[in-house]
């Protein structure tokens, strides 16, 4: 029977949600475990210590091998309370969990899991519903850059080496500085999306927390005295100081005062503490986060104990050439997908040459590997793995790109819940730069959200924002309109994506689920450029020759919704909405980056980075073209609501650009100011 220390920190708790815990701890595993629970109470009242102590479940004859309830006192935060309990403690795992989580079902199989791990691990990360944690993980390795404490496993060994939770951080950010500090001592810390807890930490989407805004602020600000050194501290306390001055709630600005005069008190003690870079870890600061995060931070889970929905076989399809460092890893963010119905097919154009790489995954996929001999093209490959799949559903996987782990189960969800025929989620764009000239060490530089277009067929004409591994089709698409046209060695994508949905509609889903790769060396990737650039002109003229059914009026509103979104106009006292009657577009004549200086987007909400803010103000913003749309947005800050102050088509279009994403609203006017106006110039 494998020994586990359960730690829960309880402060003035509900005790209907603390029983369903703890019924949840108690629940079989397939291996038994000894389960030894110690509960440290911060709650000023005497009486609760009590009441938990008495619950039924913690009674004798109970799940749990040994109760311990102890009450410090006063609330002396929550990792201070975390290492009162694992010094009561001898188990080689300890288990952390907040007050009002609940286990879903197998959840505790997470502790046989670590056992069989490998010794460099030091802590494993639950996942949280319905609320996913947006911060990036590696879908290869499943490594994360911290952990969060509100359900963590960590080793004892690694957790008593550091000296466990700083006890001068008293709640929020304690467990980035855990897991940084053994992160720095060399352990790797992993995120475990299979194994999952109901935390219900959020009331409604994009809320904003007093307690946890004023917590993470002071937090961050430590941290970056400790992992930063000077120069991140004195941006931290610059980004303070714009937080402060800007038009919010007299007691928010209150608050923020209070924290900035409480880290001055903190800083020598954390700056005297100071932790330093070393290989395998570097502190990220990302504004008020650390790190980056994927979009779609709300989208909503549902518990495995209202119900398990239906799991359909979905067939993963795999072209490969000869590149056993990609393959490796697309089938490794295979493996570790929380969908678990799961046919994956690999298709070699060429010799055999990768069949060790797909045996040495068969105990942990379903998968099958042919190869071609002959060379026969990327297309023919793609429509040998059509043939060859069992599922009801169907994804290409490119061996160059990779899946987060919830890649299958969302887009499963989403396309069982519109009765869609397609369903796609947000990508990241990921130049890589080879670091040897065999291709196997590489590093990847900062990933781009290229894409996140709601489905428009008139838009999927115009340009393909359809990344291949992004999107999860039904069987009955490649039954209907066949797979790739052979012919085509680029593009071709593109050109089944257009079948497909000439009479279909497609779903986004806007979370990040998938990378792509792209090379980071310019050469590299001019080079892969000019190769789609030549197949244009062929991909366009294969367009000419499909026929589509639409009513007049439906090609109508088509234009005008395309003209809308993509092509604003160029009158100086123009809304960004259609007019009545529009007046010819103008594109922007220089597709080169260029700043767009005062511009100011007037907005009543607007959401960034997971928090929510009354409205803003973009200065100096670099803006990236790719042809007339606008990719890439750099230098944004958050500021005061104020009107758009320029009427140049560029920034037209980007205006258009920020109404897709949801960043400016679609009755935002714009309007010619001589006084607020900006230039546009060359970055």
């Amino acid at each position: 029977m494998q020994p586990i220390d359960l730690s829960i920190v309880t402060f003035q708790p509900d005790m209907g949600l603390l029983e369903q815990l703890l019924a949840s701890l108690g629940e079989a595993t397939h291996v038994p475990l000894q389960r030894n629970l110690f509960i440290e109470d911060n709650s000023p009242d005497g009486a609760v210590a009590a009441a938990i102590a008495a619950l039924p479940t913690l009674q004798a004859g109970g799940p749990f091998a040994r109760v311990q309830v102890e009450r410090s006192g006063a609330n002396v935060g929550f990792g201070r309370a975390h290492n009162a309990n694992a010094a009561r403690g001898t188990a080689p795992f300890i288990l952390l969990l907040n007050q009002d989580c609940v286990l879903e079902p197998g959840a505790l199989e997470i502790v046989a899991a670590a056992s069989a791990d490998d010794e460099s691990i030091a802590a494993w990360e639950m996942r949280q519903i319905p609320y996913e944690h947006p911060k990036v993980y590696d879908p290869v390795t499943l490594d994360t850059p911290w952990a969060s404490a509100a359900a963590l496993l960590v080793r004892r060994r690694a957790f008593e080496k550091v000296g466990g939770f700083d006890r001068r951080i008293f709640m929020y950010g304690e467990d980035v500085d855990l897991s940084w500090r053994l992160r720095a001592g060399g352990w790797r810390v992993v995120y475990r999306p299979r194994f999952a807890v109901v935390h219900r930490t959020y009331s409604r989407p994009y809320e904003e927390k007093p307690r946890q805004l004023f917590g993470s602020t002071l937090a961050n600000l430590c941290l970056r005295a400790r992992y930063g050194g000077l120069r991140r501290t004195f941006e931290g306390l610059g980004m303070l100081a714009r937080e402060i001055r800007r038009p919010q709630a007299p007691e928010r600005r209150r608050g923020l005062m209070r924290v900035a005069l409480q880290f001055l008190l903190q800083w020598p003690r954390f700056a005297a503490s100071r932790v330093h870079a070393r290989p395998g870890f570097e502190p990220e600061f990302h504004h008020w986060s650390f790190e980056r995060r994927r979009d779609g931070a709300f989208h909503l889970f549902a518990s495995r104990r209202e119900g398990t929905p239906p799991q359909p076989l979905v067939s993963i399809l795999i072209r490969t050439v000869d590149r056993p460092r990609q393959l490796a890893e697309a089938l490794a963010s295979c493996a570790n997908q929380t969908y678990r119905n799961l046919d994956v097919m690999v298709v070699e154009d060429g010799p055999e040459r990768s069949r060790a790489i797909v045996e040495s995954f068969r105990d942990r996929l379903a998968v099958r590997y042919h190869a071609t001999g002959d060379k026969v093209g990327r297309a023919r490959a793609g429509n040998i793995a059509l043939a060859s799949a069992r599922g009801e559903w169907l994804n290409f996987l490119d061996d160059d790109d990779v899946l987060f782990a919830d890649h299958v189960e969302v887009l499963v969800a989403e396309a069982l819940r519109t009765q869609a025929a397609g369903v796609y989620g947000l990508a990241w764009e990921t130049p890589i730069r080879w670091l040897d000239p065999s291709r196997e060490r590489y590093r990847e530089e900062a990933p781009l959200a290229r894409f996140g277009q709601a489905f428009d067929r008139f838009a999927l004409w115009h340009m393909n924002y359809l990344p291949i591994q992004a999107v999860l089709f039904h069987r009955r698409l490649w039954q209907q309109h066949g797979g790739f046209l052979e012919d085509m060695e680029q593009l071709e994508d593109w050109n089944l994506w257009t079948r497909y949905t000439l009479e279909e509609d497609f779903v986004l889903v806007p979370k990040t689920t998938s990378k792509y790769r792209v090379p980071a060396d310019e050469a590299e990737n001019a080079a892969r450029l000019a190769r789609l650039a030549a197949a244009l002109p062929d991909a366009l003229e294969r367009q000419r020759q499909l026929q589509v059914k639409l009513s007049p009026r439906q090609v109508a509103d088509m234009a005008r919704e395309y003209v809308r979104a993509f092509v604003t106009e160029a009158h100086p006292r123009a809304a960004v909405m259609m007019p009545a009657k529009p007046a010819a577009a103008q594109a922007p004549v220089d597709y080169r980056p260029k700043v767009v200086e005062g511009v100011r987007f007037a907005n009543q909400k607007v959401v960034l980075d997971g928090y929510e803010y009354t409205g803003c103000e973009f200065v100096n913003v670099t803006f990236e073209f790719n042809g007339t749309t606008p990719i890439r947005m750099l230098n944004n800050r958050i500021g005061q609501p104020f009107r758009i102050a320029t009427a140049n088509p560029t920034v037209f279009a980007t205006i258009a650009w920020l109404q897709g994403l949801g960043l400016a609203p679609r009755t935002l006017q714009v309007q010619q100011s001589r006084q607020e106006i900006g230039g546009l110039g060359r970055n």
